[in-house]
């Protein structure tokens, strides 16, 4: 069923306007529970066990170094893809917050990640701590831009203007 917003009135789901008042009626039924938004972590979870192993002694340096240089190396591609990406000029002005955000989060991954590796050269646990914290804060950028650029590209089809930007390809 569908709320009317002006009087109250319940209408089947599918109405476009309100039996009672005849006011146009929102797209979503009271039967859709917003759900929590999708949180990338991916890359930061990998970080954070990466991290976890080398403090342990349960992988290798080599390992170690593998895997936070692909993880960089992905990070530093989505850079690279959002630097370049073409928006248009009207479009620009409702995205910019979030496309502002998500740079810092990215800066904030690859300085973690860089932070993290000098561990390999004093063996001090501290580059690890200050690198996850970096990756975390990062992270956290990702996933608040992530949602701003969600609530943007719906906006964004209502106006029937179409966005290059996919939040699949937010690292995170």
């Amino acid at each position: 069923m569908i709320t009317c917003i002006r009087c109250g009135q319940q209408n089947p789901d599918g109405s476009k306007y309100c039996q009672s008042c005849k006011a146009a009626l929102p797209k979503i039924s009271e039967s859709v529970s917003a759900a929590a938004p999708e949180r990338i972590n991916v890359h930061y979870n990998q970080l954070k066990e990466v991290g976890d192993k080398i403090l342990s002694g349960a992988i290798t340096d080599e390992e170690f170094a593998g895997t936070i240089d692909r993880i960089y190396e992905v990070i530093q591609a989505r850079l690279n893809d959002l630097e370049n990406l073409q928006i248009a000029p009207e479009v620009i002005p409702k995205v910019e917050e979030e496309l502002q955000l998500g740079l810092a989060g990215i800066q904030y991954f690859l300085q973690g990640i860089e932070e993290m590796k000098l561990f390999l050269q004093d063996r001090n646990q501290e580059h690890i701590t200050l690198g996850m914290e970096s990756v975390f804060q990062g992270n956290e950028n990702l996933n608040n831009a992530l949602e701003m650029a969600r609530d943007n590209i719906r906006k964004l089809k209502d106006m029937g203007i179409e966005s290059e930007i996919d939040t699949r390809d937010i690292p995170g």
